[in-house]
């Protein structure tokens, strides 16, 4: 892809349907609507940025495409995004190159996984990212298009195309668009970036991870009764931790997370505690018929996971966890307070996929 494939004047276009179709022969968009990158709207995003169009952001996996500043420019461009949105863009396809995020794997996988953009920071308030109600289902341009951007780039620079590189079975909604904001402002507890990089409140960042889009669950009532009821529903063998470990997130509204506060539970006894508890029976595995002798696709954490449990010389009564460690779990606090919900994102398993987090650079920053 290339700028003068966008904005040649030999095309002769009447109308954004004209675009619009043209980008389809293309192959440009995956078939959402996308805007014309005009010379214009390329142009004042690499003004705004102050760096070489020809700059190399990264090579995207798997085609290994090369992501410049100008070919970023034209999918964020392409995505809606204004200029002021694409250093957040940016920040999320450099914490997606680092060696445990996997990209090639994370393109290619099977799993429906996609990559999940976390922001925080000033820069969410003063962009109108959403971290409050329906902050997973639209309605804030900022999430949708930086989400959208990260799933351009991926399709056009990365050439992850459904059934020729991407290769997942039934793929998932998550990846049109997959970015939220923590809600920094009704969180009881430590923030993403700061729990994770050391970063204060005051910095911006991203939190990259590769998962499923939130299975809702509803968990009413005291922060015993909402453990209970998360201890009764994350541990199903429906989900790669069942066959690999890898990491998982719980987006929890701020009622849930201001409840759980209340009863004593800071975000890291909060792990503590999923970990001790939401855990497979041994027994019930064996007697539900779900472990098959021979079958590779079952409780075993192969892949690398050191001192994976052993099932045939544990009892019955034992309880085998989800993930290798506490750290494995990512407590985000996205969500308003008008219910009880939490949104439980699977990894990938420890194929990769794992969480990155990385702060967004803005122009003129040494």
């Amino acid at each position: 892809m290339t700028t003068q494939q966008f904005i040649s004047p030999a095309r002769d276009l009447n109308d954004f349907w004209d675009w619009y179709e043209l980008a389809l022969k293309e192959g440009w968009t995956d078939g959402l609507p996308v805007c014309p990158p005009t010379e214009e709207r390329v142009g004042a995003i690499i003004d705004y940025l102050k760096r070489d169009p020809q700059e190399v952001i990264g090579i995207i996996d798997p085609q290994k495409g090369v992501a410049t500043v100008e070919q970023v420019a034209i999918n964020c461009a392409m995505a809606g995004c204004t200029p002021a949105m694409v250093p957040v863009v940016i920040a999320s396809i450099q914490a997606m190159l680092e060696s445990e995020f996997s990209l090639h794997g994370v393109q290619c996988t099977t799993n429906p996984c996609a990559p999940l953009t976390i922001v925080n920071g000033p820069i969410a308030q003063e962009l109108g990212f959403n971290g409050k109600e329906g902050c997973f289902g639209g309605g804030s341009r900022a999430n949708v298009t930086v989400g959208r951007a990260v799933r351009l780039i991926l399709w056009n620079i990365g050439g992850g195309i459904p059934g020729e590189t991407d290769m997942a079975t039934i793929g998932g909604s998550a990846k049109l668009a997959f970015c939220v904001a923590e809600n920094e402002s009704d969180s009881p507890w430590t923030l993403l970036h700061e729990e994770r990089a050391g970063m204060s409140r005051e910095q911006n960042a991203v939190t990259v991870f590769a998962c499923q889009s939130p299975d809702p669950l509803f968990v009413p009532g005291d922060s015993n009764r909402i453990l209970k009821i998360l201890a009764a529903s994350l541990p199903t063998p429906g989900v790669n931790m069942f066959h690999t470990g890898g990491q998982y997130l719980l987006a929890m509204s701020s009622k849930v997370a201001q409840e759980l506060d209340r009863g004593g539970y800071t975000k890291e006894a909060l792990k503590d505690w999923l970990w001790q508890n939401a855990r497979y029976n041994v027994g019930w595995m064996k007697q539900s018929g779900i472990l098959v002798e021979g079958e590779s696709h079952q409780y075993y954490w192969g892949h690398g996971m050191e001192n994976a449990p052993n099932l045939e010389t544990l009892p019955d009564s034992a309880m085998v966890p989800m993930v290798g460690t506490p750290e494995d779990i990512h407590i985000l606090v996205a969500g308003g307070d008008s219910q009880w919900w939490i949104g439980f994102c699977a990894g990938w398993g420890a194929y990769g996929g794992y969480a990155v987090t990385m702060p967004i650079v803005l122009p003129g920053a040494d």
